[in-house]
């Protein structure tokens, strides 16, 4: 799993692991996980963290077979690792847009293969699932290169599927609302806050606990036959 020390990507970790899931966590910062791990309720949980730079494609082959040693072998992929960018589209650089792309979209798209050829070779099934967002889904101002980056993700679900639905390998994405995190609650501006809660008609911010809830979903054989598909998590934002 990737972006697991803090915000969703924790709290995807933390129900997983109450799963009985064992987890390979993977962060920039290892010192950082490795403290996360420790103060978190991992207690009793195989878990071991692993640098992973997802620009780097040796980092990428390095992460898979340092989790593949130490776990035994890989069944579900979480590609949560993010990078923002909130600029007006004539302002971005192509500095921003690579940093935007590569992390979103081009290092999921290239673990997501790494991680399906091992399955691939260990002669078994597994599943992929993405944190899109709902920038990849709706329209939004001054954050183009972020929301193309997300609708990528969405899209490349959809074709990873088909192509890998005769190997048993499920491939999908799950689209969150902007997600009431600890650093979003303290960042967020009152007036701002305030109006893009009165979009949402369910009258909340989804929660990190909701989006670990979809993919735990996701993950398991209960959704044995969902793939290509996108969940959206957004208390009907995308419908109202």
């Amino acid at each position: 799993m990737t972006g697991a020390s803090t915000g969703i990507g924790l709290e995807i970790a933390l129900n997983l692991a109450r799963a009985g899931y064992k987890l390979a966590l993977t962060s920039r910062d290892t010192a950082r996980l490795e403290s996360v791990i420790a103060d978190q309720d991992f207690a009793g949980v195989t878990t071991i963290p692993i640098e992973l730079e997802l620009t780097s494609e040796a980092s990428i082959d390095n992460a898979i077979a340092t989790a593949t040693e130490f776990l035994g072998g890989l069944d579900v992929l979480v590609n949560n690792a993010a990078a923002a960018l909130v600029k007006p589209a004539v302002e971005v650089t192509w500095d921003d847009w690579d940093r935007v792309v590569d992390a979103n979209l081009k290092g999921a798209y290239f673990l997501s293969c790494r991680f399906a050829q091992h399955c691939m070779d260990a002669g078994h099934g597994g599943a992929v699932i993405s944190i899109a967002s709902t920038h990849g889904l709706l329209g939004f101002g001054g954050r183009t290169v972020y929301g193309t980056s997300k609708g990528g993700l969405i899209q490349m679900a959809r074709m990873l599927a088909i192509e890998w639905a005769d190997k048993d390998i499920r491939v999908n994405t799950v689209a969150p609302a902007t997600v009431m995190t600890e650093s979003r609650k303290k960042s967020l501006d009152p007036e701002a806050r305030k109006t893009m809660l009165g979009r949402i008609p369910s009258g909340r911010f989804p929660e990190p606990a909701d989006i670990a809830g979809a993919v735990r979903y996701l993950a398991s054989p209960d959704a044995g036959s969902v793939t290509g598909q996108t969940l959206v998590v957004d208390g009907g934002l995308s419908v109202a």
